[in-house]
């Protein structure tokens, strides 16, 4: 099959075994359709050099299995797992252009009423909405990591957003200030958590990620509408380990 990788990232779980390092993939094809890959510890060498978020690349011979798990990032009902035999060849091909980022809007979310085990795709925030921040430390597998609340109020509702570890940096006061005009925050693969009266978006540590103005142009279309359609883009302010 001929896909386009559109999000790629590795996983370890401390609360198992933490030595165990997977590669994961988000793969997209031609008709915008998109399953979720699994690349196991011992293969990662054989494939990870060839392999990069963006390009086109035939695939063939997976192990297809039920996409189960609390982390699901596609909808779809099965995810492909590489085996020794699978091959991978990088392609050129204009045929998929779509940058693959689809968008959850607050009323979507704000209608769950249950714990949600699918990781949202991308959500927007535009701090041009009443919001506030907290800061604390928190406790995760015996260590202490940052953590940053956000509270975001628009148009009578509220959405509470628990960021941990390296991402909370990019929400400092000082690193947010240097905008010339309040920015976009692009959350993608956040756990939507419901609690009474609403909902918590909260992300998984070297899963989710967070964007400062990234240059999409979903973006530009949204600012748009809050008259703010010539703000000056920045590049996808994400830190090297993809928090």
């Amino acid at each position: 099959m001929h896909v386009k990788v559109v999000k790629l990232w590795y996983h370890k779980n401390p609360a198992f075994d933490a030595s165990q390092n997977l590669l994961h993939m988000v793969l997209m094809d031609e008709k915008l359709h998109k399953i979720q890959a699994t690349i196991r510890d011992k293969l990662i060498s054989k494939f990870a050099v060839s392999l990069h978020e963006g390009n086109l690349y035939l695939m063939t011979y997976f192990t297809v299995v039920p996409n189960t798990g609390m982390n699901r990032v596609t909808k779809h009902r099965f995810r492909l797992l590489f085996q020794y035999k699978t091959f991978v060849v990088s392609v050129v091909s204009p045929r998929i252009p779509h940058s693959g980022l689809c968008f959850t809007s607050i009323d979507e979310i704000d209608q769950m009423t249950k714990d949600y085990n699918f990781l949202i795709g991308l959500y927007k925030l535009c701090w041009d909405h009443y919001w506030c921040r907290k800061e604390r430390d928190i406790a995760s597998y015996g260590k202490l990591i940052k953590a940053v609340v956000l509270e975001v109020f628009t148009h009578g509702k509220k959405v509470q957003c628990n960021v941990f570890g390296n991402a909370c940096d990019l929400l400092e006061y000082d690193n947010l200030q240097k905008y010339p005009r309040s920015p976009l925050i692009v959350l993608e693969s956040f756990k939507i958590k419901a609690i009474e009266g609403g909902v918590i978006l909260q992300n998984v540590i070297n899963v989710s990620r967070l964007f400062i103005n990234p240059n999409i142009p979903d973006s530009v279309e949204f600012l748009s509408r809050f008259s703010v359609a010539s703000y000056g883009f920045s590049r996808l302010g994400t830190n090297d380990l993809g928090y």
